[in-house]
């Protein structure tokens, strides 16, 4: 069974101090990365945490798959496939059927084997995420001048109205924009105009007019992030959002215990093995209840935090391919993967 393997190929990064372990484990994939990606004139200068999460998807893609049944298509060369085993060289349009895995070029999710991360991107339609998001959330529009449609200024304004202080918004289209507003006492429906253009500029302009392409959310506060990922409705591997940790920081385990409780500020990383538990459970439970809701929706990511009552709440969900690794175990991503898919053609 043959794979169409997308690898965003940065330059190698700088050498870092390390113990001895972790050192061996970096030039090992040094060493896979240089036999199937081609060398750059910035090689030394990288991201670290970029270069590494790639070179550890091609690592799990090699190992799961065979190399022989990996097609590569670089990042920098997206015209053309060679393979991993062989060393054959294709054109990439006659073997842009094949299974997929790594990051996906996409414009909006619109692109060729990108239902799932279509169906993940919904989120705020389900229920079953609706029902664990602890907090108020609204799906409206700006500027509709449709009388039936939920207008986003309303939705602040009342949310003000009833002590709320602040609000996150989120547009719709993926990555589009994302950014908190302030509720004084004194919030106006008509304020929501100022503040969307005084964050996106003229960028605003592009939301004007539709309806349900701005995602309202109370801001609440959130602890212990956790990024949870789902291959055919089960959870194979998790790992705390620290932006700063790739696979190579995992500590052994599936589920890697190591957490932030302040993503934002920057806090201590440490173990907490009993939150991780309880998230675990919690992501489960919401796993299977999307199972039933939308069963075509099979494999992506569930961000899962613990919220300001102490209860664990659904952050957002992503497409599985396009998401972060974090500290997570990849080989389990891809092994899970290879399963389903033979159990699907069987």
């Amino acid at each position: 069974m043959s794979w169409l393997v997308s690898i965003i190929n940065h330059p190698t990064p700088a050498p870092r101090d390390a113990a001895p372990a972790l050192r061996a484990r970096k030039d090992q994939l040094l060493a896979l990365w240089s036999r199937h990606v081609p060398a750059t004139d910035k090689d030394g200068q990288g991201d670290y945490e970029l270069f590494f999460e790639q070179a550890v998807r091609l690592e799990a893609a090699l190992d799961t798959f065979g190399p022989e049944n990996v097609w590569l298509v670089m990042a920098t060369d997206r015209d053309a496939a060679v393979n991993a085993g062989t060393g054959e060289r294709r054109p990439a349009s006659e073997v842009d059927h094949l299974l997929r895995y790594g990051v996906q070029a996409s414009k909006h999710h619109q692109d060729v084997d990108m239902e799932q991360a279509r169906l993940s991107g919904n989120y705020y339609r389900y229920e079953a995420f609706l029902s664990r998001t602890g907090r108020r959330l609204a799906l409206c529009g700006l500027d509709t001048g449709d009388s039936a449609a939920v207008e986003v200024g309303d939705v602040l304004a009342s949310w003000a109205a009833d002590g709320i202080r602040r609000a996150f918004l989120k547009a719709t289209r993926i990555k589009y924009a994302a950014f908190p507003v302030d509720l004084p006492e004194d919030f106006r429906p008509e304020d929501a105009g100022k503040a969307i253009f005084d964050e996106l500029g003229y960028g605003a302009m592009n939301l004007e007019g539709e309806r349900e392409n701005l995602i309202a959310q109370e801001f609440v506060p959130m602890e212990f992030e956790y990024r949870v990922f789902v291959v055919g409705n089960t959870v194979v591997t998790a790992a705390g959002c620290v932006e700063e940790f790739t696979p190579l920081d995992n500590d052994g385990h599936r589920f890697d215990n190591k957490l932030r409780r302040h993503r934002q500020a920057k806090s201590p990383v440490e173990a907490e093995p009993q939150t991780v538990g309880l998230l675990i459970n919690f992501a489960r439970d919401a796993v299977d209840a999307l199972a039933l809701e939308v069963p075509e929706l099979t494999d992506y990511v569930i961000d899962v935090a613990i919220g300001a009552d102490g209860e664990p709440l659904i952050v957002e969900l992503n497409s599985l391919l396009n998401s972060g690794l974090y500290a997570s175990q990849q080989c389990r991503v891809t092994a899970a993967m290879a399963v389903r898919k033979r159990d699907l053609v069987r």
